[in-house]
């Protein structure tokens, strides 16, 4: 009783969802630094089936999506990876990946939470763009780009930016080997600026030099713009607040 008296409003309906449709769905809209996701939460344990994320889309075509692909989990359908799935959407085809459990901590937080923080296997679900291709395909249509990120294998640049997007470093963690301990997603140009004080002078640099030097700046991918992030020390949890 204790512990249900601790959760919040989001955490009750959920289990509220779970118990009376077998599972839940999170939503999350559009940001300045993520496109919109959803992910459902209790597949894996009403069904043994693993959770199912889907990004890019309005959230409430989201909600519809993983709605009826729960229906037909729960009607005992196979789904199947890697090819074409037409069952769920009636008029585009789609498919299904396994998710790298190294990317399931950035996005599934509430079904981390739900599983005991156990580990649980997911799967993304992918929609083709209007000519029919798919993410991984190289005549896919730039214009989604960064609308459906490939959680299927480990990633080493996490960010919705191109790799060679200009950036704002200061010049002693390039010079001087000092760590990145302060970081801006400034709103007026959508630039990034990493320092070791917010008061260092800077150099430009691509903003995937800025990860391969320090891969920890990662964990920042999804700081909305208009807000700064600090840490004591590299491996330290960043903390962020509004500008």
């Amino acid at each position: 009783m204790a512990q249900k008296q601790q959760e919040t409003k989001a955490e009750k309906k959920i289990r509220d969802d779970v118990e009376k449709y077998g599972w839940s769905v999170g939503l999350f809209e559009k940001g300045t630094a993520t496109p919109s996701f959803a992910y459902t939460i209790g597949l894996w344990k009403t069904y043994n089936h693993p959770e199912i994320i889907a990004f890019g889309l309005p959230v409430d075509l989201l909600y519809t999506i993983l709605n009826d692909t729960g229906e037909l989990i729960k009607e005992g359908k196979q789904l199947s990876l890697g090819v074409d799935n037409n069952e769920i959407l009636s008029n585009l085809p789609v498919q299904l990946l396994r998710v790298d459990a190294s990317n399931i901590p950035d996005y599934f937080g509430f079904a981390q939470w739900f599983n005991g923080y156990e580990a649980f296997p997911a799967l993304q679900l992918f929609w083709p763009d209007k000519a029919g291709k798919f993410p991984w395909e190289p005549t896919y249509d730039e214009t989604y780009r960064f609308d459906q990120p490939l959680l299927n294998h480990k990633l080493n640049f996490k960010f919705f930016e191109f790799r060679n997007a200009a950036t704002f470093v200061a010049e002693c963690v390039f010079k001087e080997g000092k760590p990145i301990l302060w970081v801006w997603h400034d709103s007026d140009d959508a630039t990034w600026s990493f320092a070791n004080e917010a008061t260092d002078h800077m150099i430009v640099v691509s903003l995937d030099e800025v990860v391969a030097h320090d891969p920890t700046v990662n964990d920042l991918f999804n700081l909305e713009m208009d807000q700064i992030a600090t840490r004591k020390f590299v491996g330290d949890k960043w903390n962020r607040e509004q500008v």
